[in-house]
């Protein structure tokens, strides 16, 4: 039974990667490498802040300018190989999580999913590898299924729609801008995630919180909160990228 029973029935969304499990420097290295065979060697602070919020065709077709070459032929094939052999057989779901799921299991069931900008096969291997993908059944969500990536809230509107509950009903956990930004978008509550307590929401309205070991209770009190401030004045077509 859950240590904190949820008041409402909330639905909550999740991101993968930098929330649920963190493969961000595989990713980025997966990508790097495709960079090192174009003659670019790039720092992990260039990576982080080349590839943060972009599509991996994106961040090639980049390194491509950079270097001033062609990419090699199939470079996302490449990169989603060397990715996979940095992060090996086993992932270590991010301190917290195991708990976390385990009490919003209890509370709210099935109430879950994960809406995520990687590809489909890539959130089951990796949900799979950190021992957690039981807790979502085939409510897995990818943007290339829906060819919108975050900050487009399309991902998230079309997670809420399959899964049968309103964008009100559900409560977003992200941790990247876009992310964030995407699931305001949306008409939705966000709590955001960071490792660091002195990061400041991404949004106004978002709710921080430091600690995966937090979140049951946070989904618990969500009825209270707002839904953040909308950071579009207006629906411009959306299609931003992840």
């Amino acid at each position: 039974m859950s240590e904190f029973p949820v008041r409402a029935p909330e639905f909550v969304v999740f991101d993968l990667d930098g929330v649920l499990v963190d493969t961000q420097a595989a990713e980025n290295g997966g990508i790097a490498h495709v960079g090192e065979l174009m003659g670019l060697r790039l720092t992990r602070e260039q990576q982080d802040e080349l590839f943060s919020g972009k599509k991996m065709q994106e961040c090639i077709d980049l390194m491509a300018d950079l270097a001033r070459t062609d990419p090699p032929q199939d470079a996302m094939v490449i990169a989603r190989a060397k990715c996979e052999e940095l992060i090996g057989d086993r992932i270590e779901p991010i301190d917290g999580v195991a708990y976390a799921l385990e009490q919003l299991a209890a509370a709210v069931g099935d109430r879950m999913c994960v809406a995520s900008n990687s590809p489909l096969g890539i959130m089951k291997s990796r949900l799979e590898k950190a021992g957690i993908l039981h807790h979502f059944g085939g409510r897995l969500f990818s943007a290339y299924d829906v060819d919108a990536w975050k900050p487009d809230p399309r991902l998230f509107l079309r997670a809420a729609e399959q899964c049968g509950v309103t964008p009100g009903e559900c409560v977003v956990v992200e941790d990247s801008p876009v992310g964030v930004d995407a699931a305001v978008a949306a008409g939705m509550r966000v709590l955001q995630y960071t490792a660091d307590p002195a990061t400041p929401p991404h949004r106004e309205g978002a709710v921080t919180f430091p600690s995966m070991r937090l979140l049951p209770r946070l989904v618990r009190d969500a009825h209270l909160m707002a839904p953040a401030a909308t950071p579009f004045a207006a629906a411009a077509p959306f299609g931003g990228t992840s």
